[in-house]
């Protein structure tokens, strides 16, 4: 599937997806304790059996049962090993099940969490994950996926890590789900921040999934409509989960979860499904509740948005002023600079604070100190400001290679500090803006120097655009 062709699917309709594996499984005898990707394959009929009732009740896309198929999951059991086989396998019954089916619809390769948080939070790098999620993409590509869904993402860098692996090795289109506890996620993101980091990194469709029912549901969506630039996704579980005798239980029967579908089609969602608790009965609900209805039409904001994981500062001739600090430049502060050199970054933290504190809503970062690593110095600073405030940042350098390793792991929209129309910032700092979804600030100057005249500046600022 290209991406023009899944941008198609969505015209003036809704989508339909599919519900539940796990519980499903574990309603159909998986014994706990197992991994779920190689009980799975080891029952291949049964797994056939439940991705067909759920074409046959009008899913359009279903997920492989890979939620967990990761080298780092699949390590709990042994079998970091079997990565790429059982990612090929489980697509190719997925691909059995449409075909014996005979109802066109489409795969789409399942990645989710790693299952240990990321740093520094938690043990695992940024690059750890990216190549983690590399190994099960390529089984997953091998086995014939027409795209990608990232789902049930507590984390946003997390996601974000997934989604430049998917990016990385192929074109397909790529959904990403985010799971919310009331209006933020574990890790405290909120909705318009994700939405604005994962699409504006590339990702074809954002929204949320599992954690909650529909209901909590319709406000995630209708924060995220007015920025969206891309189809937004709700797959909701059957209601909120209780514990009854040891097990985990869901209420909400068919009738009652569809019945959603008219409110989240009213904020503009563009595909439906469910998660856990769903099941084919609840699909095939869902599919005739939304089979008059079309997702609502919003004007999205003309605003340019920057974002951190956990605040959007939205930028506009109407709005006023974004104020950005300048403090965290080295040049002309010695005690900074003395910093930087000694990889202090107390004082990168405090400065970070004291601006935001004088009403900075952007925060300007730069590493540039003669005589030290600036890719390595740069990269530190930007995990001390995250860690320390909320505002987004602007990087400030004109060194491509320390640019990009600061954009892969800022967990939000960066803006780039800055981009001039010089053959060397065009060939080596355009394609990062392009790669990492960032804005940037935009200089009118070429290799001739500063214009003379506001036409020839204007001249410029075209052949950049």
């Amino acid at each position: 599937m290209t991406k023009k062709e899944f941008k198609k699917l969505f015209n003036n309709r809704i989508v339909l997806l599919d519900g539940a594996v796990g519980t499903f499984l574990q309603n159909s005898g998986m014994p706990h304790g197992v991994c779920p990707e190689k009980w799975s394959s080891q029952n291949r009929n049964l797994l056939i059996d439940i991705q067909k009732r759920y074409i046959e009740a009008g899913s359009e896309i279903i997920y492989t049962a890979t939620l967990g198929a990761n080298p780092i999951q699949l390590s709990e059991y042994g079998l970091s090993e079997e990565t790429f086989e059982l990612n090929k396998t489980l697509t190719e019954i997925a691909r059995e099940a449409i075909e014996k089916s005979m109802v066109k619809s489409f795969i789409a390769g399942d990645i989710s969490s790693c299952g240990s948080l990321l740093a520094p939070f938690g043990s695992i790098g940024f690059e750890e994950a990216v190549e983690s999620f590399k190994n099960q993409i390529k089984g997953l590509i091998a086995g014939g996926v027409d795209l990608f869904i990232i789902e049930t993402m507590m984390d946003l860098q997390e996601a974000r890590a997934a989604l430049i692996a998917v990016k990385e090795l192929c074109d397909l289109p790529v959904m990403v789900t985010m799971t919310y506890e009331g209006q933020r996620t574990l890790m405290g993101s909120d909705p318009v921040s994700a939405l604005v980091t994962l699409q504006s990194l590339g990702a074809d469709a954002v929204g949320c999934n599992c954690s909650s029912g529909p209901a909590e549901m319709v406000d995630i969506i209708r924060q995220m409509k007015p920025y969206a630039k891309v189809p937004l996704i709700a797959k909701p579980n059957a209601g909120k989960p209780r514990l009854e005798n040891g097990r985990t239980v869901f209420d909400m029967d068919p009738e009652s979860f569809a019945s959603y579908a008219e409110a989240l089609a009213e904020v503009g969602v563009n595909a439906l499904g469910g998660c856990c608790g769903t099941t084919p009965e609840h699909i095939k609900r869902v599919s005739e509740a939304i089979s008059g209805l079309r997702p609502a039409k919003y004007t999205r904001k003309p605003y340019s948005l920057a974002c951190s994981n956990r605040k959007t500062v939205e930028i506009h001739t109407t709005l006023p002023f974004a104020v950005i600090g300048e403090r965290l430049n080295p040049t002309g502060k010695k005690a900074l600079k003395e910093a930087l050199i000694n990889d202090d970054m107390d004082l990168v933290s405090d400065l970070a604070r004291e601006q935001v504190e004088a009403g900075a809503m952007l925060l300007d970062v730069n590493a540039g100190v003669p005589g030290i690593n600036e890719k390595e110095t740069l990269v530190n600073m930007v995990n001390a400001v995250c860690n320390a405030v909320a505002a987004p940042i602007l990087i400030d350098t004109s060194n491509a290679e320390a640019l990009e390793q600061a954009l892969r792991i800022y967990p939000g929209r960066a803006i780039i500090n800055s981009i001039s129309g010089e053959k060397v910032k065009i060939d080596r700092i355009l394609p990062l803006a392009k790669k990492y979804g960032a804005m940037f600030v935009l200089l009118p100057v070429d290799d001739n120097g500063v214009a003379e005249t506001a036409e020839k500046r204007i001249e410029i600022i075209k052949d950049v655009y």
